[in-house]
């Protein structure tokens, strides 16, 4: 792999830090803290002003290639929908980028202060210090930080039951009403908490079957089955899958 040497070492290699710390925590699933970190290195070249031309075509290639390696994961898409970046229209991307970050803190806040969400989680039950980190696992959920989040789940297994209940019950309310699309996206919130769990398979299968989409359908209840070869429900639902594309 090549390794770039810039002529200057102070804005050159600080956005090059920034872009290092941006894949780290793509890596990790730390969907949300990998967008903010690229932010600020859209941002420090953007504004650099002693870059030398050559090493600013190297930084904005670089560039270019994690906004589509960002764009081609899945856990960015979970979040954030379909979308793409122009090649160097940086200051686009920039704006964008600080869009989907007030959005999503809007809604983290709108679901954190929901009385309803906190009747769900029956947050006015639990001690202070139970209610901070149940209020904290939604956070991580909503933003994807899966790092500090399996972290967080590791060490208090009740709450991250509760976390998952609400989840999976907000899926199955969405599809019974509906809205499959939204019920999909409740799952997959799920499956961050609990990847292991086969009835969350077959109830994003199920989900994908109401949307039309066949492929992702057999994906999912595929996991399923992998994770529980003797799950009944699950063969029923692939042999139903088969059947429906024959």
């Amino acid at each position: 792999m090549e390794t770039m040497v810039y002529k200057d070492a102070g804005s050159a290699a600080q956005i090059m830090r920034k872009l290092d710390e941006s894949k780290k925590n793509l890596r990790l699933s730390n969907i949300f803290s990998c967008i903010v970190i690229f932010r600020e290195a859209l941002d420090a070249f953007i504004n650099a002003t002693n870059i030398i031309q050559a090493d600013k075509v190297k930084i904005a290639g670089a560039l270019n290639d994690f906004q589509k390696k960002l764009t081609a994961s899945h856990q960015f898409r979970d979040l954030y929908g379909a979308v793409s970046f122009r090649e160097n229209d940086f200051r686009t991307s920039y704006d964008f980028i600080g869009q989907l970050i007030r959005i999503k803190e809007d809604e983290i806040a709108g679901v954190l202060v929901d009385k309803e969400v906190c009747e769900i989680l029956n947050l006015d039950d639990l001690g202070e210090e139970e209610r901070q980190k149940t209020l904290m696992m939604v956070s991580l959920v909503e933003r994807g930080e899966q790092m500090v989040l399996r972290q967080l789940i590791a060490e208090n297994d009740e709450l991250a039951t509760l976390v998952l209940s609400y989840y999976n019950d907000n899926g199955i309310n969405y599809r019974a009403a509906g809205d499959a699309s939204r019920a999909i996206q409740e799952y997959k919130k799920a499956l961050s908490i609990s990847p292991d769990d086969e009835h969350l398979f077959y109830n994003l299968a199920r989900a994908y079957i109401e949307i039309g989409d066949k492929k992702k359908a057999e994906e999912s209840i595929k996991m399923a089955l992998k994770l529980n070869p003797g799950f009944y429900e699950g063969l029923k639902l692939q042999n139903y899958i088969h059947g429906f594309e024959q």
